[in-house]
C-alpha cells in the first residue's frame, strides 16, 4: 500500500491536483489539428468600420476584455462562401520564434476588412514579450473569391516506353599519340642497409623511415587500354582504291568555270590546260580567254579554275596575244599557288641552321611567315648544329631542295594551303604485286592507251653519305646479293640512317628498265584527278599492271557550238 499526503495546497485559484497516479500503461491518443479555416463571421453594420480585440493575460491572473460595438437594427443575413482550389494561388507564410521556458507577457490580435468590398487579406500579427530576444511571429493568409474555373490534371505514364530509334556513335581508327606514364613496382623484396654515423641518442617518440618512390616509367604512344597499341597491335588497314563501275554508256555533263579569287569574278574562258608532275613544285597552266575584256581582268590576279566540280588554284603571270584577219585570241600563262614562294613574289634568301633541329623542324623555318603548313609524311631524325645551309634560294626552291635530299617530292593542297613531304615511290616498283591500288583503271573509261619503253642500268646497291657531321652507309636492296652499285650520293641532309636509307631507296627504284603508260582518260563524280604518286592499277585489253603515276595532264575546252570536253592524261611508270 502507497500512501501520499500534501501538507498545504498547490494553488489557491486550482482545486484539482496537477499530479496525476497511473499504474498501467495509458495510452495517450494524439492531439488533432484541424487545418483550414474553422470559423468565419461577418456582419453589415452602417458605423463601425474595425473591431478591435485586445487579450491580455499572464500566467498568473488571466484577464480577457473585448469590445464590440454594433447598432440594434435588424441584422441582415449575408451568406459567406469560402471556395478554393490547388490550382490559386495560396500563400502561407509563418515565422514562428520562440524560447521555453519563458513567461507570456502580452498578446495582441489585429483584424481589419471592409464590410461592403471583397476581402482581400487578413493579417493576424501575435507580440509577446520574453525575458529573451525572440519577440515575433507573423502569420499572412491570402485568398481570393473568384468561383473556380476549372482545373484539370492529366497524368500520362508507361511501365515500358515505346524505344521509337537508337542511334549509336562508333569512333574508331588512329588517335593521336601522347606521352603515357605509369609508375614501375620493385621487382623484388630487398632489405635495408642501415649505417649510423652519429652515437645514439635517448629520445622519445617513434623512427620514422623514408624512402624514395617508385621509378616512373614514360613512353610515346597509343593511349588508352592495357594494350599498349602503337607498337605491339598493327593499324587496321582502311585503304579502299577508286574504281569507277563499268557501263555501258556513260552520261556525262562536264562544266568549265573561272572565277577571280579576290572578288569572285567571273571571267570567261575557251580551253585551259593544267600539268603538274613529281619533279615540280608548282603546276603550269594554259588559259584562252574568249574576249579581251577577261583576258585583262584576269591578267596578275588569282584565278580559281572549276573542272568537273574539282578546283585549281593558280596565278596568272605571262600574257599572250595572236592577231590575224578577222580574228584575234588572249591567252596566258600560269602557274598553281604555291608559286607565289618563288620568284618574283618571294626573294632568294640565305640559311642555316644555328641550333640542332628536325628534318621537320628545317623544312617549317622555310615555309615560316608565308601562310602555308607542313604536313612531314617523311621519318624524321635529328639535324646537328651547322649541317645544312643553302644560299640564294626561294622558300619554293629551298622546299623542293630538301625534299629531294631524302628522296621525297612535294605534293601540294593549294585549296587549304598545305605542302605535304610524301616519298617519290610510296611503293616500290619491284613491290608492287604485294600493295593497294590508289586507283583502278578498266578499258571501258580508257579512252586512249600507249606504252613506251626504256633501258637503264639495274642497281641493288648504293652508298649513301654525309658531309661533314653525317653518316656513311651502304643501301642494299633485300633479296639479293648488293653487288652492283650506282653512282655514291653524297648529301649534307644524311645525318641518319633513316636519311641515307629513304635516299638510298629512291636511287634504286630509279635505276632499271622502266615501262612509260600513257592514258587518256575522263574526269567523273567516281574518278577525280589523278595526283602523282599514286598507285594506279591498269586492266587494259590484255594486260593488268600496277604503275606508279608520273604526271598529269588535264585539257578542258569549248567549241563554237558550245560542246565542253573534259579529259585527262596521266603517265604511268612500272619495271619491267
Amino acid at each position: 500500500m502507497i500512501e501520499i499526503r500534501f501538507k498545504q495546497r498547490y494553488s489557491q485559484e486550482i482545486t484539482t491536483s496537477p499530479i496525476k497516479l497511473s499504474f498501467t500503461i495509458d495510452v495517450v491518443e494524439p492531439a488533432l489539428t484541424p487545418i483550414g479555416i474553422d470559423f468565419v463571421a461577418s456582419w453589415v453594420t452602417n458605423e463601425v468600420i474595425q473591431t478591435e480585440v485586445n487579450n491580455v493575460w499572464s500566467s498568473i491572473n488571466i484577464t480577457n476584455t473585448v469590445v464590440m460595438p454594433w447598432l440594434h437594427g435588424d441584422t441582415n443575413k449575408q451568406e459567406f462562401t469560402a471556395l478554393w482550389s490547388i490550382s490559386l494561388p495560396v500563400v502561407n507564410d509563418v515565422l514562428l520564434s520562440f524560447k521555453t521556458n519563458t513567461k507570456i507577457e502580452h498578446n495582441e490580435a489585429s483584424s481589419d476588412w471592409l464590410t461592403k468590398l471583397l476581402r482581400e487579406s487578413q493579417t493576424t500579427s501575435t507580440y509577446w514579450l520574453t525575458f529573451l530576444d525572440s519577440e515575433l511571429q507573423e502569420t499572412s493568409l491570402h485568398w481570393n473569391y473568384r468561383p473556380i474555373i476549372e482545373a484539370k490534371h492529366t497524368f500520362k505514364w508507361s511501365s515500358n516506353p515505346n524505344l521509337n530509334s537508337q542511334q549509336l556513335v562508333i569512333h574508331y581508327g588512329e588517335t593521336d599519340k601522347q606521352y603515357i606514364c605509369y609508375w614501375r613496382n620493385h621487382p623484388f623484396k630487398g632489405y635495408v642497409n642501415l649505417e649510423f654515423s652519429e652515437p645514439a641518442q635517448l629520445h622519445n617518440g617513434r623512427l620514422v623511415m623514408r624512402f624514395n618512390n617508385p621509378d616512373k616509367i614514360c613512353y610515346w604512344g597509343l593511349p588508352g587500354g592495357l594494350v599498349r597499341g602503337d607498337d605491339d597491335v598493327p593499324t587496321i588497314d582502311r585503304k579502299i582504291p577508286i574504281e569507277p563501275q563499268i557501263r555501258n554508256t556513260y552520261i556525262m555533263q562536264p562544266t568549265i568555270d573561272c572565277v577571280r579569287v579576290s572578288d569572285d569574278l567571273k571571267i570567261l574562258i575557251s580551253s585551259v590546260s593544267y600539268s603538274i608532275s613529281r619533279g615540280q613544285f608548282s603546276a603550269t597552266c594554259n588559259i584562252k580567254f574568249c574576249s579581251r575584256i577577261d583576258f585583262d581582268r584576269a591578267l596578275g590576279q588569282e584565278l580559281k579554275i572549276s573542272i568537273n566540280g574539282y578546283d585549281f588554284y593558280v596565278i596568272c603571270e605571262q600574257p599572250s596575244t595572236s592577231n590575224s584577219f578577222a580574228n584575234a585570241s588572249y591567252s596566258a600563262s600560269c602557274r598553281s599557288r604555291f608559286a607565289l614562294l618563288s620568284a618574283p613574289y618571294a626573294r632568294a634568301t640565305n640559311y642555316a641552321n644555328p641550333t640542332a633541329k628536325t628534318l621537320a623542324g628545317i623544312m617549317s623555318d622555310i615555309l615560316i611567315n608565308t601562310g602555308w603548313s607542313l604536313d612531314n609524311q617523311m621519318i624524321d631524325y635529328a639535324i646537328p648544329t651547322g649541317a645544312f645551309s643553302y644560299t640564294n634560294l626561294t622558300p619554293a626552291a629551298a622546299l623542293l631542295s630538301v625534299a629531294k635530299s631524302v628522296g621525297a617530292m612535294l605534293d601540294i593542297d593549294n585549296a587549304n594551303k598545305t605542302v605535304s613531304i610524301v616519298p617519290l615511290w610510296p611503293v616500290m616498283p619491284w613491290d608492287t604485286d604485294n600493295a593497294i591500288c590508289d586507283v583502278i583503271l578498266n578499258d571501258s573509261i580508257i579512252l586512249e592507251h600507249n606504252t613506251s619503253q626504256t633501258i637503264n642500268q639495274e642497281h641493288n646497291a648504293v652508298f649513301v653519305r654525309g658531309e661533314q657531321q653525317g653518316v656513311a652507309c651502304k643501301i642494299k636492296r633485300a633479296g639479293t646479293l648488293g653487288d652492283k652499285f650506282a653512282s655514291d650520293v653524297v648529301d649534307s641532309l644524311i645525318t641518319d640512317n633513316q636519311a641515307a636509307r629513304q635516299r638510298g631507296t629512291c636511287e634504286l627504284a630509279n635505276s632499271g628498265n622502266k615501262q612509260q603508260a600513257t592514258m587518256r582518260t575522263k574526269i567523273k563524280a567516281d574518278l577525280p584527278p589523278i595526283r602523282p604518286g599514286m598507285l594506279v592499277g591498269v586492266s587494259y585489253s590484255n594486260s593488268t599492271y600496277k604503275a606508279t603515276c608520273d604526271s598529269l595532264t588535264i585539257n578542258a575546252s569549248i567549241n563554237a557550238q558550245g560542246a565542253i570536253t573534259v579529259s585527262q592524261t596521266i603517265k604511268v611508270i612500272s619495271n619491267v
